[in-house]
């Protein structure tokens, strides 16, 4: 794909997250359009029906944490409770909670976006299995955390508070972190 196109979809999958995080699945392709200030023809050229571009979505996402995981388990023998904790903050940052909400309602409604939904989701899971076991390793993380656990977690916890909350307590998200990782601990 040339550089220009490469531009143009990356920012149709920003705006798609943007958009479909604050209004939902339904959000007209559109205004996803303008938003990420190209024509309605780009999208469909790169997107040709909404479903395949919540799969552009969902594989954007899953090339995001698959680039956290490998930059992580790269450096996992330097400091493997630092490298946990970076780990799971990235994941946290991501904010990828209110878009989890919001989606998720279609994949079930759409069998084909449900079956390639969860195809992609258990890629996700295994690879996501290769550090949640390296910090079990370390007695980062209790024997009893599935990887699904892990993420509708993260999922929760990432979720979007209202401008008065973070006003208040600006730095909710590290501090949620923070009680998740001891939490997660390996009792000892």
């Amino acid at each position: 794909m040339r550089a220009d196109a490469l531009v143009k979809r990356q920012a149709l999958l920003e705006a798609t997250w943007a958009l479909m995080a604050e209004r939902g699945p339904d959000v007209p392709l559109r205004t996803v359009a303008e938003q990420a200030g190209v024509g309605i023809g780009t999208l469909y050229r790169h997107f040709p029906t909404r479903e395949e571009l919540v799969l552009g979505l969902l594989d954007d996402f899953g090339e995001r944490v698959t680039a956290i995981i490998e930059d992580h388990l790269a450096r996992w023998d330097e400091d493997p409770e630092a490298v946990w904790r970076g780990f799971v903050t990235s994941l946290a940052d991501l904010g990828f909670g209110e878009i989890a909400f919001q989606i998720g309602p279609l994949a079930i409604s759409s069998s084909a976006l449900g079956v390639h939904a969860r195809e992609r989701r258990d890629r996700m899971i295994t690879r996501l299995s290769r550090v949640l076991d390296a910090a079990r390793s370390a007695g980062l993380l209790r024997e009893d955390v599935r990887p699904e656990q892990f993420l509708v977690t993260l999922a929760t916890l990432s979720r979007p508070l209202p401008p008065q909350v973070t006003e208040l307590v600006p730095d909710h998200r590290r501090w949620m972190v923070e009680v998740l990782l001891r939490g997660l601990r390996a009792e000892g």
